[in-house]
């Protein structure tokens, strides 16, 4: 029987006779964490009777080039620097030459590349020697099957590795999957590459050990699910991917290979310091209205989740078998996005549980105080919430389905409780006008004793997303292959435009964004960052007289210190959660009924506050800005 039309298979995987299989996460994957896709599949392997292993060649890399110059790459994929160094490997001369790839980098990076760049192009020349001893290490006669992951920049290290196994022992089948073989690019990647022999489209914990059994039983592949075969020297893919619909039915990950590798290897052992776990796939904002920039889950955007007692389980499994034996205190969800389902049962039973590591989740920015709370009682001390924008009109053309004043709000609570925000601001969105960047700027003055953003980012246009799928909606026009991706592929641009992730675009004047206001955006920003440096806060504490009184350290105080009183003390607190103007004057009538507080004099003071940045108001809601001392 012939695999999927791809020719009779290789006495290895031919019969019933299963031969071991082997994973391998090749750079520029970051050695600080087990790989959680590879870590998935090998025990699913191993329940249907298929031995299998995982090499973590990473790990090996960093070794040979140094830590320290590895995580530099591999901490920045976004212009592949390092798949540019594998490229030069695997197609040699007949690529850009070096001093053109550096006037690109000096575009993108706005100024010269210095000497630290001279370092990292140095690791170009320890990619053969890598390569050998990738050979060298592995006794290759005890698996029939090499399966690659690929994701961020691990496409041309796997391609290069894979090429050399071919050429070496060509009896080998060779499996490609990961994020970067999403549909079409999983279809060109097989396409180009001949050393690849099947490519994994999508989520694999079915398809991969489906595949691997019928390579072994020699029957067809190719009516399984996202797996690319040849078919006449064709690539084809003939049904698309399917999802997962029981999240409980996936394995627990096995991060015994990396533990072990690491153990043997001369990498400091703190150079892991956290695990990954997933309690669901999907978006269940995106299901219902998907952000426009947001290119991630592909077709897979379906929201599912695992039961509470079965996350409770795992993590308890993980915590038992790598966090505490080795130390780490932290375990990194993978999720696109929390479950708001989380806070009825999952987060109370954490809270309970009282579990001796934190947690970190992305989550969605219209998080309550209360919320917020629970995300700290239950040691969810680090988030990264989608702000994208302060600006409620930028939201909206993005489709975030939250308000300026939300963001802050999330901001204001993560600071109160403890539980630590990673955020960005996205910038030159088709729409933006002057005023929404003059509102940003002015709101920006107003709360920089919060949490600033860590990244200041254009918008970059990813497959996958509405603005890729859908540009004449959204006024954008002549979208290309990200320039870089043309130091790395020396093929067309149709077969480029097939592998890339990120995409060049251009504006219709119509909704071009403003010029030069993004610098203004960026120095208020910077501005932002000097004063959480210097630990500018502004604070809110209870008097035993009854007083509520304010601390401003900010640079920008307009009065550093404030008595409140009364009706002033009850609004204020009252106002620690954005209000609107109804429900403060409907507190104040019933909190204070004996002595009525007319409407004008409540406006009066909100109004006050306002001018004094103690609180920010829009669309006549109001939100106090001082956090409570502890």
């Amino acid at each position: 029987m012939t695999g999927g039309g791809s020719g009779p298979l290789p006495p290895h995987v031919h019969g019933e006779s299963m031969k071991n299989v082997l994973l391998i996460s090749m750079p520029f994957a970051s050695t600080k964490w087990p790989a959680i896709g590879v870590s998935l599949l090998k025990p699913r392997l191993e329940a249907e009777g298929i031995p299998c292993d995982i090499r973590y060649f990473n790990i090996l890399f960093a070794q040979m080039i140094g830590l320290d110059t590895y995580e530099d790459i591999a901490i920045y994929p976004r212009y592949i620097f390092g798949e540019r160094l594998f490229a030069k490997e695997y197609f040699g001369n007949v690529l850009p030459p070096d001093e053109e790839y550096r006037r690109y980098l000096e575009k993108v990076y706005k100024g010269p590349v210095d000497a630290s760049f001279d370092r990292l192009f140095a690791v170009g020349g320890q990619i053969g020697p890598f390569i050998e001893r990738c050979l060298a290490e592995v006794s290759w006669d005890s698996y029939a099957i090499i399966g690659f992951t690929s994701m961020f920049e691990q496409n041309l290290s796997s391609l290069t590795l894979a090429r050399a196994i071919k050429e070496r022992y060509p009896e080998k089948t060779i499996i490609m999957g990961g994020a970067n073989c999403e549909r079409e690019m999983g279809v060109e990647l097989h396409r180009r590459f001949p050393e690849i022999d099947y490519v994994c489209s999508g989520e694999a914990d079915e398809t991969f050990p489906e595949l691997v059994k019928r390579l072994a039983k020699g029957e067809p592949v190719d009516t399984i699910p996202g797996v690319v075969t040849r078919h006449g020297g064709e690539s084809v893919m003939t049904h698309g991917a399917r999802v997962v619909e029981q999240l409980d039915t996936v394995p627990v990950p096995d991060y015994s290979d990396y533990f072990r590798q690491m153990d043997q290897s001369t990498l400091p052992p703190e150079a892991c310091y956290e695990i990954h776990m997933e309690s669901s796939r999907g978006c269940w904002w995106g299901a219902k209205s998907q952000c426009n920039f947001c290119g991630l889950n592909g077709k897979a955007i379906s929201y599912r989740c695992k039961s509470k007692d079965r996350i409770v389980d795992e993590l308890l499994h993980l915590i038992d078998t790598y966090a505490v034996p080795r130390g780490l205190k932290l375990i990194s969800m993978v999720d696109n996005v929390l479950s708001m389902d989380f806070f009825k049962d999952l987060l109370p039973e954490l809270k309970r549980l009282q579990l001796p590591v934190k947690l970190f989740y992305e989550v969605k920015a219209n998080l309550n105080e209360e919320q917020v709370r629970m995300l700290a009682e239950a040691n969810i001390a680090w988030i990264q919430p989608g702000i994208e924008s302060l600006n409620t009109r930028i939201l909206k053309l993005m489709e975030k389905g939250v308000t300026a004043l939300q963001n802050v709000q999330l901001l204001k609570h993560s600071k109160q409780f403890g539980v630590y925000p990673t955020w960005n601001i996205i910038y030159r969105s088709p729409g933006e006008q002057p005023e929404d960047y003059r509102q940003m700027i002015d709101l920006i003055y107003r709360i920089t004793h919060l949490a600033p953003p860590e990244g200041f980012i254009p918008l970059c246009m990813q497959r996958f997303s509405p603005y890729f799928n859908n540009p004449k909606e959204f006024g954008i026009a002549s979208i290309t292959p990200e320039e870089s991706y043309r130091y790395i592929y020396p093929f067309g641009q149709e077969s480029i435009a097939n592998l890339a992730y990120f995409f060049d675009f251009e504006f219709d004047e119509k909704v071009a964004p403003p010029p030069g206001w993004d610098k203004e955006l960026e120095q208020a920003v910077e501005f932002w960052r000097q004063c959480s440096e210097r630990g500018e806060n502004l604070e809110s504490r209870a008097e035993s007289a009854g007083d509520l009184v304010i601390h401003d350290t900010r640079s920008t105080a307009r009065q550093p210190l404030m008595h409140l009183e009364g009706s002033h003390k009850a609004i204020y607190e009252f106002c620690g959660s954005a209000r609107d103007f109804s429900s403060i004057h409907g507190f104040t009538r019933e909190t204070f009924s004996r002595l009525p507080v007319r409407e004008r004099d409540v406006r009066d003071f909100l109004e006050e506050m306002v001018a004094l940045d103690y609180m920010i108001s829009e669309n006549s809601r109001y939100l106090s800005l001082a956090i409570p001392a502890a």
